[in-house]
């Protein structure tokens, strides 16, 4: 019997002297294709000669019983063969020609699983999956920061079998804000997995705490002002981002679409007093910058904890009184940043407020230091990927370094522009360990935080988004026709 899965139709072909043929238009789900031969009459030494366009020869004789239908079957390469048949029976022959769809499945339906880590998507423009399911047809798609689409590519001419890997390349000097790869069989069946590598980095503006003090001094408070701007700034985009990749699909629109993020301010002291009151001035003085955002109008969801003496910004032995360790750290994040190093552990965050509805309309201006230090960061993509603004696939290789440019020591330290350190795998993904994990995905998934980067040498406000996936999830499409 033929797969309900594919339920081909068996045609009627042609009828000649006494016998008549059909043809499956479609073979299995294991790739069988299958002409019956039928008579009105005892047949013997049939012979049924077909030749296919993917270099398939069929030869056999059989025989026929009057009445009942005697098959010949074969396994089609190709996932669409134009066949020429020809069928002898007595002195009697008939030819013809006929076309057969091999369906592409197999496989367990399911999620695609990232083997890529985050530098092979940020740094060398590439993501590679392995999938669970054959696929017939894979889709990849990349959106820059303004939320326009700018690579769209399918390969369709390539089929990869179920517990095979598949790997796709762009190259753009645009800051890419999503990845979706989209696979696909022939059954109807799809999945999706969406990556945001968008990340933030403020270069380090030192905002000095006088010693055992908690409160911004106004002559510190510029810094803090030029880091609130960038913030909300980036806010900003987010939004504009997120309508413009909403607007290219209206009808599947929801707003649990959105990438959503939330800021965590962490604080520091130097080695100067008891570990014990260190820890809770420093959690003061991230709650005086959390206040300070939420008193400017910033309308994302706010959280922040203290370090206290651990995470030194520059290492020193006890009681010594270092300016460049009374310091804070920002983290634009859509999940609680994973503890350890410089980051506290999930149950340390205390949350000042919630996500409110936007009120600001005129953002305040980026400073100047940032303009120049994202235009270099463009500068540098170009120069490593060797292209414009534009995105296209891509195989090939860059050698330059992608980090961004750096200001000057007593203004902004432009770091390392990798928004994020190694941080866990996607749960059940079987991807690398330093790959970056799914904010959701299929049942079972985990949801992790992005993990932090080391702050560049010296005291600083850092504000980072970390590399994180989004929506490793199956839907169903239409069935093919």
């Amino acid at each position: 019997m033929l797969s309900s899965v594919t339920a081909p139709l068996l045609a009627l072909f042609m009828s000649f002297a006494g016998f008549n043929w059909s043809y499956a238009s479609q073979t299995d789900t294991k790739g069988t294709a299958t002409v019956e031969v039928t008579a009105d009459e005892n047949l013997s030494n049939v012979k049924v000669k077909i030749r296919g366009s993917d270099g398939t020869e069929v030869d056999k004789t059989i025989n026929v019983k009057a009445g009942k239908s005697t098959k010949v079957t074969w396994t089609q390469k190709g996932k669409q063969v134009e066949y020429e048949i020809r069928i002898e029976a007595s002195e009697s022959f008939t030819t013809g020609s006929f076309e057969v769809q091999r369906p592409i499945a197999g496989g367990t339906q399911g999620a695609l699983a990232l083997q890529s880590s985050r530098e092979d998507i940020v740094d060398d423009q590439k993501i590679r999956y392995k999938t669970p399911f054959t696929l017939s047809s894979h889709e990849l798609q990349v959106f820059n920061t303004d939320g326009d689409m700018i690579v769209d590519e399918t390969v369709t001419d390539k089929v990869i079998n179920a517990g095979e890997s598949f790997e796709m390349s762009w190259r753009t000097a645009d800051e890419v804000f999503m990845i979706k790869v989209t696979g696909s069989d022939d059954t109807g069946y799809s999945a999706t997995d969406s990556r945001v590598p968008w990340s933030v980095h403020i270069p380090h503006t030192e905002v000095n705490f006088d010693s055992g003090k908690y409160n911004i001094k106004p002559d510190e408070e510029w810094k803090v002002a030029e880091a609130f701007a960038v913030l909300v700034h980036e806010l900003d985009h987010l939004e504009k981002a997120n309508k413009a990749i909403d607007d290219l699909d209206p009808a599947n629109k929801t707003s649990a679409d959105d990438i959503t993020v939330q800021l965590y301010i962490v604080g520091y002291t130097d080695t100067v007093g008891n570990s014990a009151d260190n820890k809770k001035l420093s959690e003061n003085r991230a709650k005086a910058i959390a206040q300070y955002f939420v008193d400017k109008g910033a309308w994302c969801e706010i959280h922040y904890a203290g370090m206290g003496e651990s995470g030194l910004a520059v290492n020193t032995g006890d009681s010594v009184d270092e300016v460049r360790n009374r310091r804070a750290l920002y983290i634009l994040s859509p999940e609680t940043p994973a503890g350890g190093g410089q980051v506290p552990g999930g149950g340390a965050w205390k949350r000042l407020a919630e996500a409110r509805p936007r009120m600001m309309q005129k953002l305040p201006p980026l400073p100047d230091a940032y303009i120049k230090y994202k235009e270099e960061q463009r500068q540098a993509r170009e120069a490593k990927f060797g292209v414009g603004s534009s995105g296209k696939i891509s195989n090939g290789d860059g050698d330059s370094d992608d980090s961004g440019g750096s200001g000057d020591s007593d203004s902004w330290d432009g770091g390392s522009d990798d928004g994020g350190g190694d941080s866990g795998s996607s749960s059940g993904s079987g991807s690398s360990s330093d790959g970056p994990p799914a904010v959701d995905g299929e049942p079972g998934a985990t949801k992790q935080g992005c993990a932090v980067e080391q702050p560049a040498g010296g005291a600083g406000l850092g504000l980072l988004a970390g590399l994180f996936g989004v929506l490793g999830l199956r839907r169903r499409r239409r069935q093919l026709g």
